[in-house]
């Protein structure tokens, strides 16, 4: 494994994190509410105090995901592959990229779209 690739990973795994601690302090406190499982957010925040902060923070901590998530991909497409084990190397790297780009989604529509969309389903 050479530089650009090290560089590579150590960006893909940095964007999956951002996009773990995204769910965690944002989409996964909405969805639990929405389950009807208030309680088990109550003991969560109690527990982890800091994930009110990551709370207010929320478009800083996406903006930074996002960020991350597009300068991987940009990497991930910059590479060239030679071998057949680079090319294993490769497919999983881009595996981790998808999945990361996925769980940013879910937790951009947790955060910012449900609650709107379920207040316009009450109307209704």
């Amino acid at each position: 494994m050479d530089k650009e690739q090290m560089k590579t990973g150590t960006s893909l795994f940095s964007g999956l994190g951002l996009a773990l601690i995204g769910t965690t302090c944002c989409a996964l406190p909405i969805a639990l509410v929405t389950l009807g499982m208030g309680g088990a957010v109550a003991s969560m925040v109690s527990a982890m105090p800091w994930l009110t902060t990551l709370s207010q923070h929320k478009v800083i901590i996406f903006s930074l995901t996002t960020g991350v998530l597009i300068f991987s991909y940009w990497r991930l497409h910059r590479i060239k592959v030679c071998s057949l084990a680079d090319k294993y190397h490769m497919r999983w790297q881009k595996a981790v990229l998808w999945s990361s780009s996925a769980i940013l989604l879910l937790s951009l529509f947790a955060a910012y779209a449900l609650l709107p969309i379920t207040l316009w389903l009450e109307r209704l």
